[in-house]
């Protein structure tokens, strides 16, 4: 005669059967990870590219090197002029603005990439010392760039009225005052401009290698500037650029801010270089490059404005997370400071 079976022994014996239906039918995963978004298919910061590959020239020596990048595939006989800029510490190759350039060629635009240091010494050192020795190289990769695709009708020919210009930390730097001094210098008018993160290294946080005064650059240009959460600084930065810059109207420039955002894997950082390759990610397709593909667009034929400029939903929109979360929107100003 069979022993009696207790509770005990009952839920013993059903959570035995739950398993084993379990496995025959094959365990599904208990959670998903949730992922980052994926470049958009079409539109600013999308993967609509109008050319499949680009050609790659590299001119000068040492702190006066430059590379060109030109869309082929198929090559036009013209395009407009990007001028991107690199971080203090990049002494060779282009690495760390590989992404932004690669996607910015294939939508059509030829970039100009001077390589202003060859060591960390030459030909300045930051704020310690009169930071114009990198200014210098840096006008003249530009300039030896331009004239490279001018020298020969194989090349994709450079709009110089539409031309455009990107700097990252010691390179927002540069580029700000060289798009200053655009006009003294002989360089292409500026008509857009975006600095991430523009920082000289002074300990002060006062930027005090900007030009003191930005009323050099056209009032008609659009001018984005952006901070990290995680790297504003209250005094410098885009706080220590956007107040020498009143003359342009409030619809033509904006202050921007990211946010570290850990909801998904892997996380979104908001730390110094965004715009980086990093490798790319949200911020890149959804924030660096949409934005700076809508104010090219804006500037040059009046379309996507809102995608970069303005305080609008597309310009803050960062895209959804796998689950369908937003990613961290940005904040965006046309006055006042960025908040660390």
């Amino acid at each position: 005669m069979s022993k009696p079976q207790g509770p005990y022994s009952r839920r013993k014996r059903l959570i035995a059967a739950a398993f084993a239906i379990v496995a025959m039918a094959g365990a599904p995963a208990l959670a998903q990870t949730v992922t980052q978004p994926v470049q958009p298919a079409s539109g600013p910061g999308g993967a609509d590219y109008s050319h499949a590959d680009v050609r790659v020239t590299a001119g000068g020596f040492g702190f006066n090197a430059y590379y060109v990048f030109e869309p082929i595939s198929p090559k036009p006989a013209s395009a407009p002029l990007v001028v991107i800029t690199h971080g203090y510490f990049e002494t060779s190759g282009y690495d760390t603005m590989k992404d932004l350039i690669m996607h910015t060629v294939r939508k059509g635009n030829v970039v100009v990439y001077p390589r202003y240091q060859d060591t960390i010494l030459t030909p300045c050192l930051g704020y310690l010392v009169n930071p114009e020795g990198c200014i210098s190289s840096a006008l003249k990769g530009i300039r030896d760039g331009i004239a490279l695709l001018q020298s020969s009708p194989d090349r994709v020919q450079p709009q110089l009225d539409k031309t455009s210009y990107f700097g990252f930390s010691f390179g927002g730097i540069i580029t700000a005052n060289l798009t200053n001094r655009w006009a003294s210098l002989g360089l292409p008018q500026p008509r857009v401009i975006f600095l991430d993160d523009p920082h000289d290294g002074d300990g002060s946080n006062l930027e005090h290698t900007l030009d003191a005064s930005m009323s050099g650059i056209p009032s008609s240009a659009l001018v984005q500037c952006h901070s990290g959460s995680e790297s504003v600084s209250a005094t410098g930065g885009c706080n220590a650029f956007f107040p020498r810059i009143t003359h342009i109207p409030v619809s033509a420039k904006n202050l921007v801010e990211t946010y570290a955002d850990s909801h998904g894997s892997p996380a979104l950082s908001s730390a110094h270089g965004v715009s980086k390759s990093q490798p790319t990610d949200a911020y890149d397709w959804y924030f660096v490059w949409k934005s700076f593909d809508a104010m090219r667009d804006c500037a040059f034929s009046g379309t996507n404005c809102q995608y970069g400029l303005g305080d609008t939903p597309e310009h803050r929109f960062n895209g959804l997370w796998s689950d369908g979360v937003p990613v961290h929107p940005l904040t965006i100003k046309t006055s006042g400071a960025l908040v660390p």
